[in-house]
């Protein structure tokens, strides 16, 4: 993998793509190799992080429980950022995953979440106003962000 971690940095743009397809065929055959693209992720710089998130997200939604399992311990809002661009690409597929980390104690986990729900936009309203009724006072204030974001007052 990490020949492929150089070639996303190379100046050839067909490099870059075809490192991309190749950690997405190695990623789809062997699940093991997508928490080494998020640590790549996580080290690299912004045209990097930009190449390795299509790579996840090239991947397909097998992505999305280990993104969530390392937003929650993630604090950085530069690597989060990352993380929610490519669980809202996923949209309605990620939602339920994105409203549970309004449980999380990691702010910046909460915080992601709801950008990318926010993103996401009307296929996350029900989930959202489902959540802004929980008895968890975290996950109704995150949830009614979020939904006053998306123009929603009445719920």
């Amino acid at each position: 993998m990490e020949e492929l971690f150089k070639a996303i940095k190379a100046e050839n743009l067909d490099d870059r793509h075809a490192a991309v397809d190749t950690m997405v065929l190695r990623a789809q055959k062997n699940p093991e190799v997508i928490p080494q693209i998020i640590e790549a992720l996580r080290e690299s710089d912004m045209s990097g992080r930009w190449y390795l998130g299509r790579a996840l997200l090239k991947t397909g939604p097998s992505v999305i429980p280990i993104l969530i399992e390392e937003a929650k311990t993630e604090t950085r809002a530069d690597v989060q950022k990352y993380f929610g661009a490519v669980l809202a690409a996923f949209g309605k597929e990620s939602v339920s995953s994105l409203v549970e980390l309004f449980a999380s104690e990691n702010a910046a986990a909460r915080g992601m979440a709801g950008a990318a729900l926010e993103k996401i936009g009307e296929p996350a309203l029900d989930a959202l106003l489902h959540a802004a009724k929980s008895e968890n006072q975290t996950v109704k204030i995150c949830a009614g962000i979020v939904l006053m974001k998306l123009g929603v007052y009445r719920y």
